[in-house]
């Protein structure tokens, strides 16, 4: 990933000890260095992010060539792994195969807290390969998709009816369900990784794009108010609010003309519609053909002969009261962008 010179950061008032724990770390780096087959040394966590209280650990990660990690995970270490203190001060020391990291899959959580690492021992450049090697890829911002979904069905088809069942506290936990899905979707319109929960909320409010009003919204969207149910339905308003304006930034980035969580069926069902007709071979190199199942695919396709066939006449016969609405739309958008006006 790019350095960013808006990326997000620690915004906090409370007195800083950063530089103490780095000055302790640079005093302690003989016993750091004490292994045998280091590749290199990272420091992540809080004080990579640039801030560091008396409740902060000095998070270290030590990469070792293969045959140490192998010998170290079968003998004593020099120094202690894990949660530990050293000369009275916390350490959170990981050793890691370097060997095995280029092929390692790292989750968004984990591209996230590497994208802050520091390198703090790096004798060949190794590790300044492997980092920049691992953030080359820019962000699929596609996997807003599921995340909007989930944040959808939270705050609306659950949340809907636990208002409805005027059950207070059951429509309080879905409406928190639908809150980091929501806040993670909001990182990746900024095309940013998505943050640990320990911090999402917080580096939330220094992203480079926010919607209006932002610390506001994010302040109504979190409160339980008076735990009553129009309590419920003011949060709801307000995380309806801010899904709204996440999805219009994130459909403006693709000119998707249908919400972002219905990306994926939208541009399905239009390669299907567009062609018309395609080999179930053909078919399968492009979505697993159980997809068929599904409305709206099931309601206007039949197979004959090995090939997936579009009913035309059904297609523009649909109406909303044939499936439930989040589908409709997705094919009602298809057959207005298509302009399908006529049996092909």
């Amino acid at each position: 990933m790019d350095n960013k010179l808006n990326r997000p950061f620690v915004n906090i008032s409370r007195s800083n000890i950063v530089e103490e724990l780095i000055n302790v770390l640079n005093q302690n780096m003989d016993k750091i260095l004490s292994l045998d087959g280091i590749v290199g040394v990272i420091l992540d966590g809080g004080l990579s992010r640039g801030y560091a209280d008396y409740l902060s650990e000095i998070d270290i990660i030590i990469y070792l060539d293969q045959e140490h990690f192998i010998k170290y995970n079968k003998s004593k270490t020099p120094i202690p792994i894990g949660i530990s203190k050293i000369n009275g001060y916390l350490y959170d020391i990981k050793i890691e195969n370097f060997d095995e990291l280029f092929n390692k899959d790292y989750d968004m959580v984990a591209l996230w807290d590497l994208s802050y690492a520091k390198i703090i021992y790096d004798p060949v450049n190794k590790i300044s390969e492997f980092i920049k090697h691992k953030l080359s890829l820019p962000i699929d911002i596609s996997q807003a998709a599921g995340l909007m979904f989930d944040a959808w069905w939270n705050y609306r088809l659950a949340g809907d009816i636990w208002i409805n069942r005027q059950d207070v506290a059951q429509g309080h936990y879905v409406l928190n369900n639908a809150v980091k899905p929501l806040i993670s979707a909001l990182f990746i319109a900024n095309e940013e990784y998505i943050p640990h929960d320990k911090w999402i909320i917080h580096m939330s409010r220094t992203l480079e794009w926010k919607p209006d009003n932002f610390d506001n919204v994010l302040v109504k969207i979190l409160s339980s108010g008076n735990f009553d149910l129009a309590s419920i339905i003011s949060r709801q308003n307000a995380i309806d609010e801010l899904w709204t304006s996440i999805d219009k930034k994130l459909t403006s980035k693709v000119n998707l003309k249908i919400s972002f969580m219905q990306k994926y069926y939208y541009e399905t069902f239009k390669i299907l519609i567009e062609k018309g007709k395609i080999h179930i071979e053909e078919w399968e190199k492009i979505c697993n053909i159980n997809i068929l199942n599904n409305q709206p695919f099931s309601d206007v396709t039949y197979i004959s002969n090995e090939t997936i066939h579009v009913d035309f006449n059904k297609l523009l016969s649909l109406k909303p009261d044939d499936m439930y609405q989040w589908f409709y739309e997705v094919a009602d958008a298809v057959r207005t962008q298509l302009n399908i006006k006529s049996v092909k």
